[in-house]
């Protein structure tokens, strides 16, 4: 399980802390940066289920924008490369 903190005084979501401790430590943080180091009323440690980043960028397919991007960087790669042996 994950926690991430949550304050609904000004609707901060943290990034997911894989120990309760983190999402503590991160709440101190906020607190002390936005709030005067005083408690927002409805501030909470949430409990989430883990997604794990593996499985999540499975999921992930480029775009045709991210293709051809990828494309022209393997061309200008394997130009740079013959240019180098050629010359």
């Amino acid at each position: 399980m994950a926690f991430t903190y949550n304050c609904k005084r000004c609707g901060t979501v943290s990034r997911p802390y894989f120990f309760h401790a983190g999402a503590e430590g991160h709440g101190a943080r906020h607190r002390r940066r936005r709030h005067g180091d005083d408690y927002p009323v409805g501030e909470h440690i949430r409990r989430i289920a883990w997604v794990n980043p593996v499985t999540r960028a499975a999921g992930w397919r480029p775009s045709r924008g991210d293709a051809v991007a990828a494309a022209v960087a393997g061309l200008l790669v394997l130009w740079s490369v013959w240019h180098a042996f050629t010359n």
